[in-house]
């Protein structure tokens, strides 16, 4: 395994290792994580887990749901089954290094109840592919895009299962196509702003399986004031309280 830098969030609750040098996670897992609201039981499947951050943050706050973190590159999963191991999750969490279209629904124990993804966001043949295998991959949809990620949710879904993604905003438009495509019905939508006065960075978009209601637009996520210092509800998904 390369070489790891160790960090801790919620108060030194979770300790966290990552690659030095390859992938490491943003904001976007962090915001994404704290927007998932599982019921008691319910089975939640990340889709490119990376170094496992989320099912990190999940398993700590819901001690009744059960989490599968699906990683394709190896090494990321290794670090994943590590933290998993060291924050004494093991028993909750299971990591699979896994292509997710190659994923059998027995190696899950049967559909979920919820997916989360924070997938690739840019274009496979779209700007600069960034040198650096582990980040290329996370970066680009090379081996995951959002056609791949609802065709497979659809299959690995109970009937009425949500998936909840977090992605360029610039982008809402294919993720409309993409759940319209497989038989997701858009449940709402949360734009991330970095300041109010700014265009929105980043959506947050849950779908249900063959849902039939209406979609709500919720209030804005914002990040900073326009002094620059964070927002509250921003801070807030550091502290490890409850979901904002």
């Amino acid at each position: 395994m390369e070489k790891s830098t160790p960090e801790s969030f919620f108060n030194h609750r979770i300790k966290i290792r990552q690659p030095e040098t390859g992938y490491r996670f943003s904001m976007d897992p962090l915001i994404l994580a704290a927007h998932i609201m599982p019921g008691p039981g319910d089975k939640i499947l990340d889709i490119g887990c990376g170094c496992g951050i989320m099912p990190l943050i999940l398993g700590l706050r819901h001690r009744d749901v059960r989490i599968v973190g699906i990683e394709i590159q190896e090494e990321l999963a290794g670090f994943a089954r590590r933290n998993m191991e060291e924050n004494k999750l093991k028993e909750r969490v299971r990591v699979l290094h896994r292509d997710l279209s190659l994923l059998d629904l027995e190696e899950i124990q049967g559909p979920s109840d919820w997916i989360i993804s924070n997938p690739p966001f840019k274009k496979k043949d779209t700007g600069r592919l960034n040198p650096d295998p582990q980040k290329a991959l996370a970066r680009h949809e090379i081996k995951l895009d959002l056609d791949s990620l609802f065709s497979n949710g659809k299959r690995l879904l109970k009937p009425r299962g949500i998936i909840t993604i977090i992605f360029p905003a610039q982008r809402v438009a294919d993720i409309f196509s993409a759940m319209a495509g497989h038989g997701f019905q858009p449940d709402w939508l949360r734009f991330i702003h970095i300041r109010r006065t700014e265009p929105a960075k980043l959506v947050l978009a849950s779908g249900i399986k063959n849902g039939n209601g209406p979609c709500i637009v919720r209030p804005p996520f914002i990040i900073n004031h326009e002094s620059g210092s964070p927002t509250q509800e921003y801070s807030l998904i550091f502290s490890g309280k409850d979901e904002v």
